[in-house]
C-alpha cells in the first residue's frame, strides 16, 4: 500500500478523539475497504501513559470480530504522540506487530498533522525494523 485515504469526517473523529486523550496517548483501529478508511474504532488506551500506548486486549479482539463480520480489512493502527511529532518512535517500532499502515496524529502543533508508516521487520519479535512513509489522503 502507498497511499491510505480517508474521508475528512473520520480524520476529524480520529483527530478529536486523540485531543481528547490527552495528556495520555490516545489510540484505535481503522477499519478499510480497498485501501479507503470505512469506519474508525475509538479504543482504551490501557497504559493510559503521555509517552506510550497499548489497545485493550478485550477492545480490540471485539473490533477484529467487527471487522470480519463486514468483510473489512483492518486499515491500520491509530496513535496520538501528544508533544512529538508524528514519526515512529522507537517504541512504536519495537511494539509493531502488523503488516498495516501506523498512523501517527501529532498534537504538538495546530492544526494537528497525520501521518502514516508502515514498520518492516524480519520477524514481528524483532525489536528493530524500517520505517517506510504511506501518503495519507484525506477526501472530502
Amino acid at each position: 500500500m502507498t497511499e491510505l485515504r480517508m474521508p475528512k469526517t473520520f480524520a476529524d473523529e480520529m483527530v478529536e478523539h486523540c485531543i481528547h486523550g490527552k495528556p495520555q496517548e490516545a489510540c484505535g483501529l481503522l477499519a478499510a475497504r480497498d485501501g479507503r478508511v470505512v469506519q474508525v474504532f475509538r479504543m482504551t488506551n490501557a497504559s493510559a501513559s503521555p509517552v506510550r500506548y497499548s489497545l485493550d486486549p478485550k477492545e480490540q479482539f471485539a473490533v477484529y470480530e467487527k471487522i470480519e463480520s463486514e468483510g473489512w480489512e483492518l486499515g491500520g493502527v491509530f496513535h496520538s504522540h501528544t508533544h512529538t511529532e508524528a514519526y515512529p518512535s522507537p517504541t512504536d517500532v519495537r511494539m509493531a506487530s502488523e503488516d498495516v499502515p501506523y498512523v501517527i496524529v501529532s498534537l504538538a502543533q495546530e492544526p494537528p498533522s497525520i501521518r502514516a508508516f508502515r514498520i518492516v521487520k524480519q520477524n514481528w519479535m524483532d525489536s528493530e525494523g524500517s520505517i517506510e512513509e504511506i501518503a495519507v489522503s484525506i477526501e472530502g
